[in-house]
């Protein structure tokens, strides 16, 4: 390893002093300190300024860059055998760090989570595939940021853009498991968001790591335990008598529609007369903006008829899935089955068995609509154009039937071939 300090001579009365610092082949970058001085007080030979000079504060200087040139050379040491990524603009921000310099309007270059904010407060302007950021994004940008920032602050240390390395990765899983008591599915979306962050950043030019792009930067995974609804268990909710309940009659109609189309809860709440086109309902997705085309299911059309034509009134997200989990209560659907639940006092999910109704969500509309069709015998690809879902592997691993219902499956498959029969 070097370190050489020079002037570069110009018109100007005062020169700015250079360090280059090089390492075999591995590195060899040159920055200005900041410091100036005029060239006849110079000394190429010591690489200082010279200590008879007229200079104010000479030896403070030469101190300083004696100081600068130990800097460099211990960061270097510590961060090429620790096989951290070594930048471009490596040397000149350590020079930067090592006199304080970092503007607050430009830490951003240089420290990462800095970016993360300035990405944040700019997401509203930002686009994806031509559309604007949807709110719900945005909202999870900001969740991710919050998490960059405890973990700085754990760790007592500003992270770098060239920090962003497998040692990052390990470390922050590990605190987002042992302090913040995240689950696997959870840190796996924050991660995916990391690395979001780190590839616009690298389109944006700076230094970033590019460990984030290693197969071993992955996102952590557990199974979910979803809870659906049969046909058997479906029908047992549309035929139950709320007469006694406006409110619950209202959800309950709500809820059947979700279940007997696959939308998410923001499209159910969204239906107007306008997506009701003869036997099908047509409407363009809020989250993926995709058209849909799905038939309307006769209890779908019941319940329009019995409210002559309208459609039931519209509730908030978070009432439906309180009104839901009721609904399931009053049709006595108490099975006890795994799943997770949030725990009052902790705040957290945690893993139990519990009664069918108290695990019951908006999204089990989906994942019930989804899961029936399956097992009825419907082609994986009929089911994906009403879903929506753009891919086998994602559409197979949404379908939650137990290992009870493949066994059903597949044994009517084999019963209807009858391979016994004599011939």
């Amino acid at each position: 390893m070097n370190v050489k300090f020079f002037i570069v001579k110009g018109k100007k009365k005062y020169s700015s002093i250079h360090i280059r610092f090089w390492d075999s082949n591995r590195i060899d970058q040159k920055s200005k300190t900041g410091i100036y001085v005029e060239s006849k007080n110079w000394s190429d030979t010591k690489q200082r300024i010279k200590t008879n000079s007229s200079v104010s504060g000479a030896d403070l200087l030469n101190n300083k860059l004696s100081k600068l040139e130990q800097f460099i050379f211990d960061n270097y040491n510590i961060e090429y055998n620790s096989s951290a990524f070594i930048s471009k603009t490596w040397l000149k921000e350590n020079v930067s760090e090592f006199f304080n310099r970092v503007s607050e309007n430009e830490s951003y270059k240089v420290y990462f989570v800095d970016w993360v904010e300035r990405f944040v407060k700019e997401a509203k302007k930002r686009t994806f595939n031509g559309s604007k950021l949807k709110k719900r994004s945005i909202n999870n940008y900001t969740s991710t940021l919050s998490k960059l920032k405890a973990f700085e602050t754990f760790r007592k240390k500003k992270l770098k853009f060239e920090d962003i390395d497998l040692v990052f990765h390990s470390d922050f899983i590990s605190y987002c498991r042992n302090e913040e008591k995240l689950n696997n599915n959870t840190i796996g979306s924050i991660v995916s968001r990391i690395k979001t962050f780190c590839r616009n950043a690298e389109m944006d030019g700076l230094p970033v790591n590019p460990k984030f792009k290693h197969r071993d930067f992955n996102l952590p995974k557990s199974e979910t335990i979803d809870t659906y609804l049969s046909d058997i268990e479906i029908n047992k909710i549309y035929n139950h008598d709320f007469s006694d309940s406006d409110r619950l009659d209202n959800a309950r109609d709500l809820f059947v529609i979700g279940l007997r189309t696959g939308l998410r809860i923001s499209d159910i709440l969204s239906i107007t007369k306008e997506n009701l086109l003869g036997n099908v309902i047509n409407i363009t997705t809020q989250k993926t903006n995709q058209n849909l085309t799905i038939p309307i299911h006769p209890q779908f059309k019941s319940i329009l008829d019995k409210r002559n034509g309208s459609l039931p009134h519209k509730i908030s997200s978070q009432k439906f899935n309180l009104y839901i989990k009721e609904i399931c209560k009053d049709v006595e659907l108490d099975e006890l089955i795994p799943g997770h639940k949030i725990n009052d006092e902790t705040k957290r999910k945690e893993f139990g068995y519990y009664p069918k109704h108290e695990l019951i969500k908006s999204h089990s509309c989906r994942r019930s609509f989804a899961t029936c069709l399956f097992l009825a015998g419907i082609d994986n690809s009929t089911i994906m154009a009403a879903t929506g879902h753009k891919s086998t592997k994602q559409f197979i691993s949404y379908v939650k039937a137990s290992q009870e219902d493949h066994i059903k499956k597949i044994s009517d498959y084999w019963n209807k071939q009858n391979p016994t029969k004599n011939e």
